[in-house]
């Protein structure tokens, strides 16, 4: 897994905003976002491999110390992200996962494992065109997309997303901690997660579910996105 922090001004900093991005993302998908003054922004990316027991224990470590702490976790990094902290001591005053649940291949509450077979064979025969259309659903996002997209080399997120399909497929839940995430926000017009596969996880754990009607797998479109990450007052 790769960090990155896009803005760091601890220890004078209160707050602090984490990103657990999707498959194939990269700290270029964020670095265009504004965050409130006063608030730390890092970027967590590429889960060919997660941190070890040490590692995650040095970068909870480096969290810790913020008054306020806010995760934000896309797709893929909502997997991750439970993995990562659905266990440990950390505590979020907001933890939101967007287009994504904790079991991401699955038939009933991710994507389907038929589907993610076929998209793992036409990437790597076909590259990421046609999966960058549906995940982007119409041409305005698409668009909106390229200009801040991730520049990894197809061969590194291939390799990604082949190790993805090892961990998270048929590993079941992470099982974090009751109360671990706040809020789910489900688009309406993800090509990539089912939304009702998304819903019934979500409410089957006990999460309060935004829907966002117009909503496809990429978030980051939506003029109200930041607003639910980090709550006002």
């Amino acid at each position: 897994m790769q960090t990155v922090w896009i803005k760091r001004s601890a220890p004078t900093a209160e707050a602090v905003l984490v990103w657990a991005l999707g498959w194939a993302g990269s700290d270029e998908l964020v670095r265009h976002r504004a965050v409130p003054e006063g608030c730390d922004l890092l970027c967590l990316f590429d889960y060919r491999t997660l941190p070890d027991a040490a590692e995650t224990e040095r970068l909870t470590a480096l969290l810790a110390p913020y008054r306020k702490r806010y995760l934000a976790a896309w797709s893929f990094g909502v997997w991750a992200a439970a993995t990562l902290f659905g266990r440990t001591a950390l505590r979020w005053d907001a933890a939101t996962a967007i287009g994504g649940t904790p079991r991401p291949v699955d038939d009933t509450y991710g994507i389907p494992m038929r589907a993610f077979a076929v998209t793992v064979r036409s990437i790597g025969s076909s590259g990421t065109g046609k999966f960058l259309e549906r995940m982007c659903g119409t041409q305005e996002v698409l668009r909106a997309y390229y200009r801040h997209r991730s520049t990894r080399p197809l061969e590194e997120i291939y390799a990604e997303l082949v190790s993805l399909q090892r961990q998270a497929a048929g590993t079941g839940d992470p099982e974090p901690a009751p109360g671990f995430w706040t809020q789910a926000v489900v688009g309406g017009q993800d090509a990539i997660f089912p939304p009702e596969n998304m819903e019934r996880y979500w409410r089957a754990a006990g999460v309060p579910v935004v829907l966002r009607p117009a909503m496809p797998h990429y978030p980051f479109c939506d003029s109200e996105l930041s607003d639910l990450l980090i709550p006002r007052g």
